[in-house]
This record gives C-alpha cells, sequence and structure tokens, in this order.
C-alpha cells in the first residue's frame, strides 16, 4: 500500500512539473502566445489560509467577471504557497521579474504587484 501511494505521488510530481513547463493559462488564454511584452500579477494573501496566496494576473486583457488566474490545462486554478512560488513559476515559463509595488487597502490587504517582463 505504501509503495502505490509513493507511487502516485512520483506520477502526480511528473504530470504537474509537465503541467508548469509548458504554458502560462489565464482563463484560457496561453498568455505566452500573446503580443504582449509585460503583465502583472497581483497576490494578495487567501482569507482563512494563511499558507497560500491568491494570484490574479493582468496582461492587458478586457475586463470580466471570470477570475484572471493561472490555471492547468483542465481548468484549475493553481495553488501558490507564497509570491515567491508565484515568480518562480513565472521564471520558468519565460518571464523576467521588473518591480514590484505595495498597495494597502483601507480594509487593512495588502495587494503585492508584481510587474513581469517576457524574457528574450
Amino acid at each position: 500500500m505504501k509503495k502505490m501511494k509513493i507511487l502516485s505521488f512520483m506520477i502526480g510530481m511528473l504530470l504537474t512539473a509537465n503541467t508548469y513547463g509548458q504554458h502560462v493559462l489565464v482563463n484560457e488564454v496561453d498568455i505566452n502566445k500573446e503580443d504582449i511584452q509585460f503583465c502583472e500579477l497581483r497576490v494578495t494573501a487567501k482569507l482563512l489560509s494563511p499558507t497560500k496566496v491568491k494570484v490574479y494576473v493582468d496582461f492587458g486583457q478586457k475586463w470580466s467577471m471570470k477570475r484572471q488566474n493561472i490555471m492547468t490545462e483542465d481548468k484549475k486554478v493553481i495553488a501558490f504557497n507564497s509570491s515567491v512560488a508565484a515568480l518562480n513559476f513565472m521564471s520558468k515559463n519565460g518571464w523576467d521579474y521588473v518591480e514590484q509595488t505595495v498597495t494597502t487597502s483601507s480594509d487593512g490587504e495588502t495587494t503585492y504587484k508584481y510587474l513581469m517582463r517576457r524574457s528574450d
């Protein structure tokens, strides 16, 4: 039974690594295929989950009621443990960090904004 759990875990890791290395999908749009040079990651803490963050992507798209999350090809939102995890994901997929700004809303929510540039 233990061997099956280990095997399942290893297969899951391989599939996850393969998904991460191919695309940056934001609501079914692969931004690596778009004619853009910059995007912005907006990162906030998840409510009731201090070990995860919410990551939204602005690549100049029209405003939409849909979430602007990074997703897998099967339309599942990728959960990041921290801002650094999201930055590493973007770096592995052809994006370079440019700068960061921080804003705090009147209700105390802090948002970290990371400007990213497509790698040459």
